[in-house]
């Protein structure tokens, strides 16, 4: 079994590392959300959602036959619509919304990279500024600000098999043909 879809998270994580690094800013790129105060500051990417969108009864979408080497092989293929929170992490509300600024200039930048990755249907929508100085989010003072991208991502599934060469066979009346 082969498949292919975009690793979105991995995408992500190395064009935000790539960005920032560009734009001179030191920000700390992860595929979760920080776990001590020295990661920070941080954007952090989470899954939030992964569902079929567009289910059709078996997703066939085709077979072929290799005859030189008698394999036949089948495609499934669907969309699933995917959402990730893309979340600024930081310990000074002034800098997180400087860094919220360049994260979504960032994502627009993104945008036609996936699509040229295979994404359709690109979008973003924004959260709110949020911040915890309890201790119950983390063990010191915290701002973050997110957005959350949402996206159709195309997963296609091949399935080969090796089939055996038909050397004979008999017919009803008895007749055997070949081997």
């Amino acid at each position: 079994m082969e498949f292919s879809s975009v690793d979105v998270k991995e995408e992500l994580l190395q064009f935000l590392k790539k960005g920032f690094k560009d734009s001179a800013v030191r920000m700390n790129v992860f595929k979760a959300d920080p776990q001590t105060e020295t990661e920070l500051p941080c954007v952090g990417i989470n899954r939030v959602s992964d569902s079929e969108a567009a289910h059709i009864l078996g997703d066939f979408g085709g077979e072929d036959f290799d005859r030189e080497n008698l394999e036949l092989s089948e495609i499934h293929s669907t969309h699933f619509q995917e959402s990730m929170e893309v979340r600024i992490w930081h310990t000074n509300a002034d800098e997180r919304e400087r860094a919220y600024r360049i994260l979504k200039a960032l994502l627009m930048l993104f945008r036609p990279v996936s699509v040229q990755k295979g994404l359709l249907s690109f979008s973003m929508e924004a959260g709110k500024d949020e911040s915890d100085f309890t201790g119950q989010v983390a063990p010191f003072p915290v701002y973050w600000a997110s957005i959350v991208i949402t996206y159709l991502n195309p997963l296609d599934v091949q399935t080969s098999e090796h089939v055996e060469a038909i050397s004979g066979f008999t017919s009803r009346g008895g007749v055997s043909i070949g081997g």
